[in-house]
């Protein structure tokens, strides 16, 4: 099952990026994670395939979303590109001292089960990157087989093994 609405994220690998996959999810939005590594041509091949809406770009990757979009909109492809805003998480005191009320999920899970949560992609390496849909089923089921399991890896989140083993 296609996703409802994609947005592209072609960000630096860090807790950030895990909780803008969250609230995107969140959103009833679906995540397209975008390895840093494509070329401006993958990146917009994949927005294409996706039909992914927006890019959200950190600022190390500003020229090749600007790129991208360009490259898109010459396609006849329509895709806003918004740069990434870091926030503070949480107050001085900590999470504990925290006053942001809870945002409500805007679809139950019967609706998410089957909907694509986040979208990551295969290598290229016989053209362009495919894309990979999981599904939320998909993802708990990946995580529930890890837990209570600790571990760490170095792999960026838009790399399957990394995305599963964080």
């Amino acid at each position: 099952m296609p996703p409802e609405q994609v947005i592209a994220v072609l960000t630096s690998t860090a807790i950030d990026e895990t909780l803008l996959e969250i609230a995107l999810a969140k959103l009833g939005l679906t995540a397209l994670l975008l390895s840093v590594n494509n070329s401006v041509a993958a990146v917009a091949h994949l927005c294409k395939q996706t039909k992914a809406t927006h890019l959200i770009y950190g600022t190390k990757y500003a020229s090749a979303a600007q790129e991208a979009q360009a490259l898109l909109s010459s396609e006849g492809v329509d895709i806003e590109i918004v740069a990434e805003k870091r926030f503070p998480l949480w107050g001085p005191g900590g999470v504990r001292d925290s006053k942001i009320p809870p945002y409500p999920a805007r679809l139950s899970v019967e609706q998410e089960a089957k909907r694509s949560c986040v979208i990551l992609h295969s290598s290229g390496s016989t053209g362009f990157p495919k894309p990979v849909y999981i599904t939320h089923y998909g993802l708990i089921a990946n995580a529930a087989q890890s837990l209570p399991k600790t571990g760490f890896s170095a792999l960026p989140l838009f790399h399957g093994f990394g995305h599963f083993s964080m």
